[in-house]
């Protein structure tokens, strides 16, 4: 009974190993129909596909190669269970050999604890490596599901880009859909026209065919509307030119508007800055408001009518090609028009670049003149040809007197009135001045016994300003233009003169005042030498007053030498001697001070001996010598006018402190004593 049970267990055991391979083997399909059902969640279903289609052929590759290590673990048991069926065999052939055998019973349970040893190790050997291949597979699904995820993830980045691309796309088909819906509404109007066009001919085709209209009349009507046609295109393509010349026009006057736009925004920001006047300064127009050299000649453009500053815009902009073939589009009459102009244009910059060259020249000859009145007679006998007027006149201001001074071509002087007449209005104003249409007011009052009002038709009146001074030295009086008044030339004309003539004026008054400044320091000099050659006290003491009274015109002087604390004078050719406690003199010696003294009779320290007896001012100053000793003292009464200052009196103006003549006599007095001082400590008496 054991025997054929362990005969069956052992037939068994192949059945149960089957169907264990069978398990496993069905394992992966079930595992494959799972996978066939797994998706990743994401928005693209291509990746999903993808993916599931990679996975079946890794599941099959992978079943095939279990199911043939089964089935060599199953052909190992079948062996094995073969060798134990022919041993049962054995052992049951000599079943009664053996059964008279003690350890029969040993052998069989011996057996039966193999077989389930081996049916055992077989189960578990066969767990564990369903359990290991398990282990494997989800390792490796878990490797493969990782790199997808990493190939879906780059994937997903990547789509996303192309999302971005596809919606900036989207947005821009969105705005060719609208333009193109447009376009389409477009061709549908004219669709519907053309429809009407077209029902319009057939009823007309109907109406022949209906009246029975024989070839020949319709052959005319097609002529006609052939005619027709061909008119209609005519007028379309007349009215297309009619288009494009007022769009040309309608350039021309964006141009305009654009130029229009820019000035008037110049003149608000111009505005803007001018707070105080609240008007529109402008440099190209108000040269003589300016009253200087302009930086260009833009006022010859500005001063032309609008249209003609856009043809001479038009031309400095574009050039004269493109000019040209502007003008060859014009009808005749236009281009009659614009090609006057640019030719009396040319002609009238050669006119101004004449007269400006000449003007050049005549400045040239101007600045070689020496003398004023040299100056003026040119001026006035060279200008009026330049300005093509009747008369120019230079006329200068005469300091001492407050009159106009000027010469005719005889180099007669005459004199006007500087505080009357239009003149008049430039000297308050410091403003120049352009006269037109005949002025009521006379332009100038010429003295010549009595008053004679001098009048003009037009008059340009400019002023002749000092260099560096804000101080108008005379002016230049231009009378009677060709035209009815002077124009934008002229005053750049006259402004290039004036500031030219107050330079050249300015250049012949100083250098007539550094002659009588050079004439007096040679006086002085004299003067000076012939004291430094005086053999005694008393010549020295007659040649000092002598000097005062040559070089300042001082009449009343006194001299004291300073000698053993005692005041030594030589008047009259008799020496006498005071003490330093005697007058004004003698306190200036002891305080070794300078003095003026307005009153010298009110003053306590007045001596009549010693001081002089005068109701003008005395100045009073002490001869000090290197050692700062006192060798001698001086008194003079002031209120005197200079020798220099009489002399000069007939210039213009007096010049600029160049070489002390123009100093407070006090400061003349002073610096004259000092080189008193030096030149007597030189004398050995």
């Amino acid at each position: 009974m054991k025997h054929s049970q362990l005969a069956h267990l052992l037939s068994k055991q192949p059945q149960s190993i089957d169907y264990l391979g069978a398990t496993q083997m069905s394992t992966p399909r079930a595992n494959q129909q799972s996978q066939q059902t797994l998706t990743i969640p994401h928005k693209q279903t291509i990746l999903s596909t993808a993916y599931s289609k990679d996975q079946r052929l890794l599941t099959e590759g992978n079943e095939n190669l279990e199911v043939q290590k089964i089935k060599d673990l199953q052909n190992r048991l079948i062996s094995r269970c073969t060798t134990l069926e022919f041993l049962i065999q054995v052992i049951t052939t000599q079943k009664n050999q053996l059964n008279s055998l003690p350890t029969i019973q040993k052998i069989e349970q011996l057996l039966l604890s193999i077989v389930n040893t081996i049916q055992n190790t077989t189960k578990n050997e066969i767990q564990l490596g369903f359990l290991n291949r398990e282990q494997k597979k989800s390792s490796m699904f878990n490797k493969q599901k990782l790199r997808k995820e990493a190939e879906l993830f780059d994937r997903n980045k990547s789509l996303q880009q192309e999302v971005e691309i596809n919606s900036g796309r989207n947005s821009k088909l969105v705005e060719d859909n609208l333009k193109l819906q447009k376009q389409l509404k477009q061709e549908k109007d004219l669709n519907e026209i053309n429809v009407k066009k077209i029902n319009a001919l057939e009823k007309r085709i109907e109406f022949i065919v209906s009246n029975d209209i024989n070839i020949f009349e319709m052959r005319s009507n097609l002529t006609i509307l052939m005619k027709e046609n061909e008119q209609l295109k005519r007028e379309l393509e007349r009215k297309n030119q009619e288009v494009e010349r007022i769009q040309g026009k309608l350039n021309q006057y964006q141009l305009i508007v654009s130029r229009l736009q820019k000035t008037i925004d110049n003149l608000r920001k111009k505005n803007e800055d001018d707070e105080i006047r609240g008007l529109i300064k402008k440099d190209d127009i108000e040269l003589l408001m300016n009253f200087k050299i302009p930086q260009n000649l833009d006022f010859r453009i500005v001063c032309q009518k609008l249209d003609h500053q856009n043809l001479l815009n038009d031309l400095c902009e574009k050039g004269v090609v493109n000019i040209l073939q502007q003008i060859s589009q014009q009808s005749q009459e236009v281009q009659k028009q614009q090609i006057s102009y640019y030719c009396n244009q040319l002609l009238s910059y050669k006119d101004f670049s004449e007269r400006l060259n000449q003007l050049l020249l005549q400045m040239e000859e101007f600045s070689n003149c020496q003398a004023i009145e040299d100056l003026i007679f040119n001026v006035n006998r060279q200008l009026p040809q330049i300005f093509k007027c009747e008369t120019v006149k230079l006329w200068l201001l005469e300091t001492k007197n407050g009159l106009l001074y000027s010469y005719l071509e005889t180099r007669q002087q005459v004199k006007a009135l500087q505080d009357k007449g239009m003149v008049a209005d430039t000297f308050k104003l410091y403003q120049a001045q352009n006269l037109g249409q005949k002025p009521k007011k006379a332009i100038i009052y010429r003295i010549n016994g009595s008053e004679q009002p001098e009048y003009g038709k037009s008059a340009l009146i400019l002023p002749i300003f000092c260099v560096g001074q804000n101080v108008i030295r005379g002016s230049l009086i231009i009378l009677n233009s060709e035209q009815e008044q002077f124009s934008f030339d002229e005053e750049y004309l006259g402004i290039i003169i004036s500031c030219f003539l107050g330079n050249i004026i300015q250049r012949l008054v100083d250098k007539e005042s550094w002659l009588i400044a050079q004439k007096y320091r040679s006086l002085m000099n004299h003067q000076l030498t012939d004291i430094l050659r005086s053999q005694n006290k008393q010549i020295a003491s007659e040649r000092i007053q002598l000097s005062f009274k040559r070089i300042f015109g001082f009449q009343m002087t006194r001299f004291y030498f300073v000698e053993n604390e005692q005041l030594l004078s030589y008047e009259n050719q008799k020496e006498q001697q005071f003490s330093l406690d005697y007058g004004l003199a003698g306190m200036a010696v002891r305080n070794k001070q300078r003095y003026i003294v307005n009153d010298i009779k009110r003053s306590v320290n007045f001596n009549p001996n010693v001081d002089l007896i005068t109701i003008l001012p005395i100045f009073i100053q002490p001869l000090l010598n290197k050692q700062d000793v006192v060798i001698g003292v001086i008194e003079t009464c002031l209120k005197n006018k200079l020798s220099t200052d009489m002399e000069r009196e007939h210039l213009l103006q007096s010049s600029e402190n160049l070489f002390g003549i123009e100093e407070p006599l006090t400061s003349q007095l002073q610096s004259y004593v000092e080189l008193l001082a030096g030149t007597l400590s030189n004398i050995k008496f």
